[in-house]
């Protein structure tokens, strides 16, 4: 987990290599987590999902989600973007290999309601 100061706002990065979210239990845990550590932007390693299972991903309080797969349920890596962060995607480039996923982006952070 890494901090950073954009535009005055204290952004949370989280890496995380989660072997696997196919299931549904799994998939949940990680996302409590995630929310628990108030995560802004969160890099996935080694989801093992296949093209047509990424929409197993969205909902929740991650609103965009950019992936890479392979595929066969190995490799795999997603980025999860808050919907508390401003994003404008300017260019992407994803790995055919499910290897990695590279996002030329302008972040903006809007402030969390903290209760």
């Amino acid at each position: 987990m890494a901090f950073s100061n954009i535009g005055g706002a204290e952004t949370n990065f989280v890496n995380w290599n989660v072997r696997g979210l196919n299931h549904p239990v799994k998939r949940n845990q990680v996302y409590t987590h995630l929310n628990k550590l108030k995560s802004d932007t969160v890099y996935l390693q080694e989801t093992h999902l296949l093209n047509k299972d990424h929409s197993k991903l969205h909902g929740g309080s991650f609103t965009q989600i950019l992936h890479s797969n392979f595929n066969s349920k190995s490799r795999g890596v997603a980025v999860l973007i808050h919907k508390n962060v401003q994003f404008v995607k300017e260019a992407t480039v994803m790995d055919k290999n499910g290897r990695c996923v590279i996002i030329q982006e302008d972040l903006h952070l809007r402030s969390r309601q903290i209760h």
